[in-house]
């Protein structure tokens, strides 16, 4: 409301309360009512200027402070925006440096495990052949058990290529007695005599003191006995009773020859 219609309003107020005004006060007498009631009008309206002032000044630092407030939210907000982008493309970073860490991780361990069992495999193991200790290439031994392994299976036709086989590829092995004497076998077993005859002749020619020999000679004595030639036949068996009467081989052979029909007298 303006200050001059309140001023207005305040006087006519007054006027209309006091009908009798001019019969109970003279002149001079209004004129200070009315210059007292205009000082209360205008003290009060400098009281109600300064309160809006007052009101007004604290509303426009209010504003002043929400929009400082504002601004700085708004800044908050980008810098917060920015910072979480900033920490996704950490993530992500980091989540491809830890994928590539694990890759090469366990690309490491697939080489360490590979290298680890070439060593293994080209370091020598230690073996008992015909009862005496060696030291073989692991590789080797797996071939001769795995072709020792045939023949126990009754496959001795394969039995018979790899063992031929490992004596190509391990021609100093010191398998090689036990190789020859599985080579006969299988070539027994398959009814090649004369294969089998010459198979534990090379064996015991060449390992004349390994353990297989009573046993390589009585094979040669049966295989001599299968195909016919009874006459040689005996002479092996006897002359393995001779040699090494002590021995398992030795009572087979005794007993292979007792089971042999007589030769025939000229």
């Amino acid at each position: 409301m303006k200050p001059a219609l309140l001023q207005g309003m305040i006087v006519a107020a007054l006027l209309a309360a006091t009908p009798s005004a001019h019969a109970l006060f003279g002149d001079d007498e209004a004129r200070r009512a009315i210059l007292e009631l205009r000082g209360r009008v205008q003290q009060h309206q400098d009281e109600s200027d300064q309160r809006l002032a007052k009101i007004e000044a604290q509303l426009t630092e209010a504003m002043e402070r929400l929009e400082q407030s504002s601004r700085l939210q708004l800044d908050n907000q980008a810098q917060f925006e920015q910072l979480r982008q900033e920490i996704a493309k950490l993530r992500g970073q980091l989540e491809v440096q830890a994928h590539e860490v694990s890759t090469i991780r366990r690309q490491l361990g697939e080489q360490l495990a590979t290298v680890d069992n070439r060593i293994k495999r080209s370091d020598p193991v230690g073996v008992e052949i015909d009862g005496r200790a060696a030291n073989v290439d692991p590789e080797e031994k797996r071939s001769f058990e795995a072709a020792l392994a045939q023949f126990r299976s009754g496959d001795f036709k394969n039995a018979l290529g790899s063992f031929r086989q490992f004596q190509e590829q391990f021609p100093d092995s010191h398998y090689a007695p036990a190789s020859w004497f599985w080579i006969g076998s299988s070539q027994f077993a398959l009814k090649d005599y004369k294969g089998a005859i010459g198979s534990h002749e090379t064996l015991v020619a060449k390992f004349p003191d390994n353990s297989r020999v009573p046993d390589a000679l009585l094979n040669i004595g049966y295989a001599q006995a299968e195909s016919g030639d009874r006459n040689a036949a005996r002479q092996t068996l006897q002359s393995l009773i001779e040699r090494y009467p002590q021995s398992p081989a030795a009572q087979l052979a005794r007993d292979r020859l007792a089971s042999l029909p007589p030769t025939a007298k000229n």
